[in-house]
């Protein structure tokens, strides 16, 4: 028996040398790499990667969808255990600052250069991508906040829709407050306006000001915008024209379901909501109006020029990854002409757009003049963006609150606001 075994297995010997040299030989002669990506779970980002895996055969993107809510967290966990990561995607963008301070990314300049990779995204948003003179994200998402409005509302009310008052130069602060009044039912069933609960967006006034809060070398840049915005914010949650903060976060209520049910007149919010109002009219959800009847213009503004705030989505190159050349042209692709119409027919902005991308875009908006505001050049600023930046969010986060509810009284709110401020400054390494 013994004897019949090793005769076997001499036998089979040739032949499990021979697979395994297949495999060998394809590996070495470049067969398909699989690369590991972590992104969350955003309507606009499977159909990219579905795309990319499609469209060659020399690299597999492994996607990991993290949900969306606690993404910053648990990707910062990932990179700390040096989870098994190629690249991933950015979703607080101030957050690049310590992840790269603490060796998670990749720079950038060398394999862009080794590779040849088309770079027209990453130099129109160089400055958002870059650390101490590094290039270290790669972007597929443009940048900019707009008004989305639910013309039927406004007709219903026989009021102006805002492209009215933006095409007359005065779309300002004080005219918002005025126009989401004129537009609110009054008992909280509609809303004028409603802003999400995020610290980010509590910043629109102060990024018009083009002030970083907080500057790259640790001293003190702002004015009295914050508190003049949270200042008009309460009183439109008083007269029931803005959709209460503390209600969204206590109730959990998503900004895209506000519009969806026709209960938001203008949604002030970012450059993907396009592809969310796409999502829901695919998916029946739009209560009491239909794809034509929303539009999108500039936000309020009371400087000239005109200041939108907001910065490029983008992906990093894990440092510790060992397949950085093709995490880039995956990165790079998503950023490129080919991704940049499927951002575009997704209903995002996507950080390169020609006169092709444009056509795509143009069926993922209602109207010309809405494709207009959606593409136009602008001063796109973005906030508190160097490595106090996240911190700034979490202060603002808490402040916002504090001073809504009636806990901050206005004679205070400077003093609290600048004596965080000054801690972050502090104890930010």
């Amino acid at each position: 028996m013994k004897k019949l075994c090793l005769l076997l297995f001499i036998a089979l010997l040739p032949l499990c040398v021979f697979a395994g040299g297949k495999k060998d030989a394809a590996a070495t002669a470049g067969g398909p790499v699989t690369i590991i990506y972590y992104t969350w779970d955003d309507v606009s980002i499977k159909p990219m990667i579905d795309a990319f895996n499609a469209a060659q055969s020399e690299i597999i993107v492994q996607a990991e969808y993290l949900p969306s809510p606690d993404y910053e967290t648990k990707i910062t966990t990932l990179l700390t255990g040096r989870t098994p990561m190629d690249a991933y995607m950015q979703k607080r963008q101030v957050d690049m600052f310590p992840h790269f301070q603490n060796g998670f990314i990749e720079p950038l300049d060398d394999l862009i250069a080794k590779t040849g990779v088309n770079k027209t995204a990453v130099d129109a948003y160089k400055n958002s991508l870059s650390v101490n003179g590094k290039v270290i994200g790669f972007p597929w998402r443009g940048a900019a906040y707009y008004t989305y409005y639910n013309k039927k509302i406004f007709a219903d009310k026989g009021v102006p829709t805002p492209d009215t008052y933006v095409k007359s130069g005065t779309w300002t602060w004080e005219k918002f407050a005025e126009v989401a009044r004129q537009v609110s039912s009054g008992d909280g069933k509609v809303y004028g306006a409603s802003v999400y609960h995020w610290g980010s967006s509590q910043l629109i006034m102060q990024t018009q000001a083009q002030k970083s809060i907080i500057s790259a070398d640790g001293k003190l840049d702002f004015d009295n915008s914050i508190q003049r915005w949270l200042s008009m914010r309460k009183a439109m949650e008083e007269n029931k024209s803005m959709w209460p903060l503390v209600d969204m976060k206590v109730t959990s209520t998503h900004y895209s379901k506000q519009f969806y049910d026709g209960q938001a007149a203008m949604l002030l919010i970012g450059e993907w909501f396009p592809g969310q109002i796409k999502s829901g009219r695919d998916q029946g959800v739009l209560v009491g109006w239909g794809w034509n009847d929303w539009g999108i213009t500039r936000l309020p503004c009371d400087v000239t020029p005109y200041v939108t705030m907001g910065a490029p989505t983008f992906s990093h190159v894990t440092s510790y990854s060992k397949n950085k050349e093709a995490a880039l042209k995956f990165i790079a692709w998503m950023g490129g002409p080919e991704g940049a119409k499927v951002a575009a027919r997704s209903g995002v902005l996507p950080a390169m757009v020609d006169a092709g991308v444009r056509q795509v875009l143009s069926e993922s908006v209602p109207d010309p003049q809405s494709l207009d505001y959606f593409t136009e050049n602008k001063i796109t600023f973005p906030m508190s963006y160097n490595k106090y930046g996240s911190r700034i969010e979490n202060l603002i986060n808490t402040l916002q609150e504090e001073y809504l509810l009636g806990k901050i009284p206005d004679a205070q709110f400077d003093a609290r606001l600048r004596a965080g401020l000054e801690e972050i400054i502090k104890t930010t390494d």
